[in-house]
């Protein structure tokens, strides 16, 4: 089990408290044991490999609509999501997050720890209450650079993560960009209709006869005829 000093986090001193007691709460050998062996991430990874990530791995949790980490803040660590799920989203200046994916059980939050400049490219935040294993992203970095295979070995996955994340980011922006495109031509079209109603020119308002307006007309023609 790693120790690690707070100043070495980037999350808020109530998640680091509440990181501890899950520590106590479960019994974090086989919480981290488990995790690692069914984890689709490290499949084939050798035992030796394996016993480096468990090194560096906690149990940890997040409340729901806690944020995870936010776009632009230092990286240093990812998850191994065990239970609940997580959105990813981006921001586009002070207009509100756009969802790009959301990851669930036995995925992977966070790929930006490993390559240069170590900040988050995304804001995550916990759809719901959500287990996760934390792995200290640069102490392994240090074991990266003593154990070249190990590095190829994460390397090579984390590649794959961040290429998912990558298409999915770009299928999510297609789909905005067609809305945009949709509403402009749907404002186009209005605005045409507009444009064809003004130029027929003015029509007046004629208000509908009542009831009592057509019986005085019928009276006073009675009379002209009597």
């Amino acid at each position: 089990m790693m120790m690690i000093q707070q100043s070495a986090w980037s999350v808020s001193p109530h998640t680091l408290l509440r990181f501890w007691e899950d520590m106590k709460n479960e019994t974090t050998d086989r919480v981290i044991a488990e995790t690692l062996a069914v984890a689709p991430f490290l499949d084939g990874m050798s035992a030796g490999h394996l016993g480096i990530m468990a090194e560096c791995a906690m149990p940890g949790s997040f409340l729901g609509g806690e944020m995870i980490f936010r776009e632009g803040d230092v990286a240093n660590r990812f998850y191994l999501i065990r239970e609940g799920s997580v959105a990813l989203e981006s921001r586009v200046g002070e207009s509100n997050p756009i969802q790009i994916q959301t990851i669930g059980p036995g995925e992977v939050l966070g790929w930006s720890w490993l390559f240069p400049p170590y900040l988050w490219h995304f804001d995550a935040r916990a759809v719901e209450p959500v287990k996760v294993l934390f792995i200290y992203g640069s102490r392994l970095r240090e074991y990266c650079e003593d154990d070249h295979d190990f590095g190829y070995e994460l390397v090579k996955r984390m590649a794959e993560v961040m290429v998912r994340r990558l298409q999915a980011t770009s299928w999510q922006l297609f789909e905005i960009s067609n809305l945009a495109l949709r509403s402009q031509w749907e404002a186009l079209q209005l605005a045409a209709q507009l444009g064809n109603t003004a130029s027929s020119g003015p029509k007046r308002f004629r208000p509908a006869r009542t009831s009592i307006q057509n019986k005085t007309q019928s009276i006073q023609k009675n009379d002209r005829t009597t």
